[in-house]
């Protein structure tokens, strides 16, 4: 993944049933880059940022498996 880069959702049968509306027609998405959260404890998670739809969403790593490339067609 590359920020700034454009992606589009590939394997929409995949997607989880909660989403699917959403993500299966939401155009192209651009990577923003990781999003690190540093807990009290220490602990690093790590999420992944986009842009979608005009709005910001945050995705966990397992997402990323649907993201490709957008495709100049």
């Amino acid at each position: 993944m590359k920020v700034g880069e454009l992606y589009e959702v590939r394997h929409n049968w995949l997607l989880p049933h909660s989403t699917r509306d959403f993500w299966s027609t939401c155009g192209p998405v651009l990577y923003l880059g990781e999003d690190v959260i540093e807990r009290e404890d220490g602990a690093m998670i790590v999420n992944h940022a986009v842009l979608v739809k005009g709005q910001r969403r945050i995705l966990d790593k397992s997402f990323l498996k649907f993201l490709e490339p957008l495709t100049k067609t």
